[in-house]
């Protein structure tokens, strides 16, 4: 059924770009969406916000909290130092600001012709509301502040890393994310080493926890990546990118998700058994992904609105989990 309403979906969506979006981004005002027009300012400001993916129907909300997840992993709740966590917050909001900017602007160009961006107004970039010069000084200031923090921490190399992943993944001429396979691969490894900039912070060892840790979070990124890739399916089909999806199907993908959901939960089920994390929370969060997984079959899922509210639950569950298994 899931699958069905998508290629409806699809079919329905009206693809019509008007002239003068590529024109606009040379203007300084920009056409907001109740037709005003501001200058410079408080509105642009959110505009560089939404470009980043901080606030607006796309934010995103779990990755900057995987360097806190990482942390409390290892360290627990006991003598927290509240100043490494001060530091760290603001570094994967940082690293995570620059690595979607980034995304953002590499994708500008496309997200133009592709009727769904223009229709849900996630890339400003794209509509015209924001030149990529201006969008880059301030991407390229919020990754210079996160590396200077990350280096104050002593986590620099982790940070870098990520960095390094997710402009890879994005940035011409290598563009990871149009590559089969390596699409996927590429978006858990920028989770991984967000990951590890918390786990490096807390400067415990817990191998165990580490790699229970590490292969949940690298399979749950893989499962996002691939809520993309259908996501964009007919687009990146019309313009030639050879994305997973592409070359093996949205059907294919489809099944790897529900694989990925299913292996997911499992393994952090067998590690609470196992006494490497606390039961409860465990079930917590394994019953959020039986419930996701029940979401598949249903139109909604493909929702922004129902991702963000799945990336909440995550969220509070990650929250939840920490607390109880520290």
């Amino acid at each position: 059924m899931g699958m069905k309403w998508f290629r409806r979906s699809k079919k329905k969506r009206v693809a019509s770009i008007t002239s003068s979006t590529t024109s606009s981004t040379r203007r300084r005002w920009i056409s907001i969406k109740d037709g005003t027009r501001v200058k410079s300012g408080l509105q642009r400001f959110g505009l560089h916000l939404r470009n980043m993916r901080l606030i607006g129907r796309d934010t995103v909300i779990t990755v900057p909290l995987l360097p806190l997840l990482g942390f409390f992993l290892l360290h627990g709740m006991q003598d927290v130092p509240w100043l490494t966590i001060a530091g760290l917050l603001p570094v994967s909001l940082l690293l995570t600001a620059t690595i979607f900017g980034l995304n953002n602007v590499a994708d500008a160009e496309i997200d133009a012709r592709d009727p769904l961006k223009q229709t849900n107004r996630v890339n400003p970039i794209a509509l015209g509301q924001l030149t990529q010069r201006e969008a880059m000084i301030l991407i390229l200031g919020c990754g210079l502040l996160g590396l200077g923090v990350a280096a104050w921490l002593s986590i620099f190399s982790w940070a870098l890393l990520t960095l390094t992943i997710g402009a890879l993944y994005s940035l011409p001429p290598v563009r990871l994310k149009e590559r089969a396979g390596l699409d996927l691969l590429a978006h858990s490894l920028v989770s991984l080493s967000a990951l590890s900039m918390g786990m490096a912070a807390a400067q415990a060892n817990h191998p165990l926890r580490a790699a229970v840790g590490a292969a949940w979070v690298g399979l749950l990124s893989v499962k996002a990546e691939t809520t993309n890739l259908i996501r964009d399916y007919e687009s990146d089909r019309e313009q030639g990118i050879g994305t997973t999806a592409v070359r093996l199907g949205v059907r294919t993908v489809w099944r790897l998700r529900l694989g990925l959901l299913l292996a997911t939960a499992g393994l952090l089920l067998f590690a609470a058994w196992w006494g490497v994390f606390s039961l409860v929370p465990a079930l917590l969060v394994a019953t959020i992904m039986v419930l996701e997984i029940l979401a598949l079959f249903r139109p909604g899922y493909y929702s922004s609105t129902q991702r963000l509210l799945f990336n909440l639950n995550y969220a509070a569950a990650g929250v939840v989990f920490v607390l109880l298994s520290g």
